[in-house]
């Protein structure tokens, strides 16, 4: 086992689990006559997406120690300024982390870690005194830090809308565009596609159930469907038991050309920003 790595994992799950408290602040009442005030008595380092690690199998084959793994994802974001910027945007620095561990096998190795770092802005609007939509425009790098035929890299701009319905409803898309050269795997967007949609809904404080998809715009199916089901632990805390289904191409860099079908639970702490409370 690969003792530095999994000692940083584990101490970065528990510093995410901190983090994630901090969060869950900017889901209190906001308006646009006081949002930058809040805004800025926030940490300006702060949770970004949801942060878990979950462990499974392929649900086509017999589970064995080649077809099951542990899936982690950590992400933050770090507010760059407070200065009162054109349209009252903020400038973020962003990052995320997704790795696949093969705990399963003897020396613990991680198979494929994809890095993605960005820079960019976000933007809220209001209606009645709420927010009722937000923007984020980046400038994103993604890549597995390899070189060589292992090497898998791109640059692109990216735009996330992202609109609450009441309390209980979150809708979001984001959209890509390639910048200069994906010479390591010029075929990815045929794969990964132009867009990622997605929907999750809390019928109850304790209870999220999400779905994301990407398409694209091949004449066969290839895209990804992202289904997962969240329960609170308990009423004090941002921590869920977290069930995810994968099925479709590119979930990671380095074999973003096979299709999987993965079944994976374990824990995972919310982002419960932009009114889903």
């Amino acid at each position: 086992m690969d003792i530095p790595k999994a000692r940083i994992t584990f101490v970065s799950i528990f510093l995410i689990a901190t983090l994630s408290k901090a969060q869950e602040r900017i889901s209190t009442k906001i308006d646009s006559t006081n949002y930058k005030e809040i805004i800025h008595s926030l940490p300006t380092f702060t949770i970004f997406g949801d942060n878990y690690i979950i462990t499974g199998t392929a649900l086509n084959e017999k589970p064995d120690s080649d077809n099951s793994d542990a899936k982690f994802q950590l992400g933050f974001k770090q507010r760059i300024t407070n200065l009162d910027l054109p349209w009252d945007a903020f400038l973020f620095f962003t990052y995320r982390q997704k790795s696949f561990w093969n705990v399963y096998k003897e020396s613990f190795p991680f198979r494929e870690s994809n890095y993605n770092p960005g820079l960019g802005f976000a933007k809220l609007f209001f209606k009645n005194n709420e927010i009722s939509s937000g923007l984020w425009f980046q400038f994103e790098h993604e890549s597995n830090g390899r070189d060589r035929e292992n090497s898998r890299s791109w640059n692109y701009f990216s735009l996330l809308y992202i609109k609450p319905y009441l309390n209980q409803w979150q809708f979001r898309i984001k959209g890509w565009a390639p910048i200069g050269s994906i010479r390591d795997n010029p075929d990815l967007l045929e794969y990964r596609g132009y867009f990622e949609g997605g929907i999750s809904y809390r019928p109850w404080k304790s209870l999220i159930f999400e779905g994301d998809f990407r398409k694209s715009f091949s004449s066969d199916w290839r895209g990804s469907l992202k289904l997962g089901v969240s329960y609170k632990i308990s009423k004090n805390s941002n921590q869920f038991i977290y069930l995810q289904y994968y099925l479709g191409y590119a979930e990671d860099l380095i074999n973003y050309t096979e299709s999987v079908s993965r079944l994976r639970i374990g824990i995972t702490f919310k982002d419960l920003s932009f009114k889903f409370k």
